[in-house]
């Protein structure tokens, strides 16, 4: 062992030489592509080998050492005492390189531990963040959820407030001696609705042959119904189920009038029956209403274009039913 540590101590420190060139190359390339993830644990792994080329030089110089004891008391050659002067620099070298080494590991030890540092403090800016905008988002489907059922709210309440509306107007316009003056407005609209099959029919508002007596209505085909399709006015009238029906004469048997009023007075369209006892559209009603009964061909619809007549005027026409009450106490 004695004569292997003498003649390989050039090869010695040749193999520390390179395992130190290795390690330095390293940290130069952790410079250069510094990975955050990736540093602790080069800096780990290269201070375990600073740790072994220290051991390793101490070797080195133990055997060195020894090497002098047992060559004391003889004059080294010439040779041997260049080679060991040499391997002596290389070694101050070495320890100078791994001074530097420290120094480099205890830098980017300080640099991870702020770098780690930064990202736990961000990590928990972004969970608060996130936390935050949970909330938010859940406060926003809150507030719609309730502008939604306010909406519902609101839209019922609507609907409601125009029944209201129409039943008030249907009160206001209800008539109770059995006479109906129905004034439809827009006109051209409603009888291009019907023309289009939108709205084939309308409903005039109720009226009553007297306070306690038969609820009725009319109902007109602006572009005809049954026979009359296509062709004439179509004017039905039809009973309503009312509040004293069972104080009533059934079947209904009152002569009803129509008349479709000529704004100029010259000539109104007047048609009249009486009711059929036999039909079910004059029977006490089991429902809101009967079946509509009248005059499928009220008025040829070339008629409502005389110039002679005022059938419509400033877009509304006028009708008006008369319904006989001479023989109702």
């Amino acid at each position: 062992m004695p004569q292997h540590l003498e003649t390989t101590v050039v090869k010695h420190l040749d193999l520390i030489r390179d395992k130190v060139s290795n390690v330095s190359d390293e940290f130069a390339t952790l410079k250069v592509n510094l990975d955050v993830p990736a540093l602790s644990q080069n800096v780990k792994s290269n201070a375990d080998r600073i740790v072994i080329v220290e051991r390793a030089v101490q070797k080195v110089e133990q055997d060195l050492v020894d090497v002098t004891t047992r060559q004391q008391g003889q004059q080294p050659t010439r040779g041997v005492q260049a080679i060991i002067d040499k391997q002596s620099r290389s070694i101050e070298e070495l320890k100078a390189k791994t001074i530097v080494l420290d120094t480099k590991v205890s830098t980017y030890e300080g640099i991870v531990a702020v770098l780690n540092g930064q990202i736990e403090r961000d990590a928990n800016v972004v969970q608060a963040m996130e936390r935050e905008r949970k909330q938010d988002r859940d406060l926003v489907e809150s507030l719609e959820r309730k502008i939604k059922s306010q909406d519902r709210i609101i839209a019922l309440k609507d609907v409601a407030l125009a029944e209201q509306d129409l039943r008030i107007q249907s009160l206001e316009m209800a008539s109770y001696d059995g006479v109906l003056v129905w004034k439809i407005s827009d006109f051209n609209r409603k009888r291009n609705d019907a023309l289009s099959g939108r709205t084939t029919s309308i409903y005039s508002p109720c009226f009553f042959t007297s306070r306690h007596g038969y609820k009725m209505c009319a109902r007109v085909y602006l572009n005809g119904d049954g026979m009359g399709k296509g062709n004439h006015v179509s004017l039905f009238f039809v009973i309503m189920r009312g509040t004293f029906d069972g104080l009533l004469r059934w079947p209904f048997r009152q002569k009803v009038t129509f008349m479709l009023l000529d704004q100029n007075n010259r000539e109104h369209v007047i048609d009249a029956f009486r009711p059929d006892p036999t039909s079910n559209s004059f029977k006490r009603p089991t429902g809101d209403m009967n079946i509509a009964s009248g005059c499928p061909l009220f008025m040829p619809l070339s008629q409502l274009e005389s110039s002679r007549h005022a059938y419509v005027k400033d877009d509304s026409m006028f009708i008006k039913v008369i319904v006989d009450t001479t023989d109702l106490n």
